[in-house]
């Protein structure tokens, strides 16, 4: 079993993590990111990088940030995303353009994102998911 950290006020995040549980609960367990910030400190993740990129510990225990652990995240649940994640050119290309999307992912437009993702559960009315993890 891993576990995903994930910033639930983002609605690409809660989107994903969504369609990952329904997939596969008894192999994931989702943990919003700000209720364990003391934790993820302990293995070096201050909360801007918390906010900002993905984190999933796997079941030894060790922590996987970025697109690592999206690659693990996707691995664990056998998805066909999964597959893609780990052929060489697209496993490089995506370390490459994963951090400049995790950054700036609070700018797509919400429609976009819809599109894209699919409307999240949680409530982003208030403009907390499209707020840069640096001004929260």
């Amino acid at each position: 079993m891993i576990s995903v950290y994930y910033d639930s006020d983002c609605p690409i995040c809660q989107s994903e993590i969504d369609h990952l549980m329904q997939k596969c609960p008894d192999k994931i367990i989702a943990v919003p990111v700000l209720s364990t910030l003391d934790e993820l400190n302990r293995y070096g993740i201050d909360k801007i990088e918390t906010l900002t990129y993905l984190c999933v510990k796997d079941a030894n225990g060790q922590l996987h940030k970025g697109i690592d652990a999206v690659r693990l995240l996707h691995i664990s649940a056998d998805t066909p995303f999964a597959f893609w994640l780990t052929m060489p050119v697209i496993k490089q290309i995506s370390g490459w353009i994963y951090p400049i999307f995790a950054r700036h992912r609070y700018k797509i437009p919400k429609r976009i994102v819809y599109l894209l993702f699919g409307k999240p559960k949680t409530n982003c009315e208030n403009g907390v998911c499209h707020i840069d993890p640096k001004k929260r």
